[in-house]
């Protein structure tokens, strides 16, 4: 009796020869015993080679669609949902650059309505506020999609590459060690971050700040949080950088 755990592999040809021919074929030859670990390592192998490569395009299709949304998909081959991203950044682009133009228009027709500018700028960070996240699934899409193709991805190994893109934008360098959640932590922070220094800077919110508060107390406070905010940004760079050099040289190091 065979043990378990064995798959015989009998030849066809034993199948259509004459009963002695088979067995003298049979004693010649004779079943191939394959244990279950080495049939599922020969699985595995080929669906890795049907689906065309290794589990690194994930670090490639996470940051394609970290600068231009959609890209990432198309790359593995996800082209309508691609395609549906991209124009999504364009009319995104397109939509605030329409609002930044018009704002005078927008705040006299808010006023048709009872709707005050604090409140209209207060709507228009809310909406915005809902991007971030749509970035964040962009890029997480992107990398487990290659992932369920064709296993997990362990990192490139680059401690160059991870600190050099992680100072670029922090959480990139994650992506690029194979760190899916650590890398969108960075990133959701940092774009955060960002984009409320953009909201200080580019609208006219400590003019209303101001209106609204003749005492000034108000702007005061809003100026020294948007230090804290510049401060805090700072540190997750800094730690998203460091992060990113010494996780790459572990599992470099570790490889060998």
């Amino acid at each position: 009796m065979g043990r378990q755990g064995e798959v015989f592999v009998i030849d066809g040809d034993d199948l259509i020869k004459p009963p002695g021919k088979a067995e003298a074929g049979r004693a010649s030859v004779g079943p191939q015993p394959v244990s279950l670990a080495d049939a599922g390592s020969v699985a595995t192998s080929t669906r890795s080679m049907a689906s065309g490569g290794s589990p690194a395009k994930a670090a490639g299709a996470a940051s394609l669609s970290l600068w231009v949304w959609g890209t990432g998909q198309c790359l593995n081959g996800d082209r309508d949902l691609g395609i549906l991203l991209f124009l999504w950044q364009l009319q995104i682009a397109a939509l605030h650059y329409l609002v930044a133009s018009t704002w005078s228009a927008l705040r006299r027709m808010a006023h048709l309505f009872f709707i005050s500018e604090w409140e209209l700028l207060l709507y228009a960070a809310a909406l915005d506020f809902w991007l971030i996240f749509l970035l964040v699934f962009n890029v997480s899409q992107a990398y487990r999609s290659v992932e369920r193709q064709r296993g997990r991805f362990r990192g490139l190994k680059n401690p160059w590459l991870a600190g050099m893109t992680s100072m670029v934008v922090p959480g990139w360098g994650q992506l690029l060690n194979g760190q899916l959640g650590k890398g969108l932590f960075f990133l959701f922070v940092f774009v955060t971050q960002a984009y409320l220094l953009a909201f200080y800077l580019l609208t006219p919110l400590y003019g209303i700040v101001a209106d609204l508060d003749p005492a000034k107390t108000l702007l005061r406070n809003l100026i020294q949080g948007g230090r804290v905010g510049l401060v805090f940004t700072a540190q997750i760079w800094f730690v998203s950088v460091y992060d990113a050099i010494l996780v790459a040289r572990y599992t470099r190091n570790r490889a060998r």
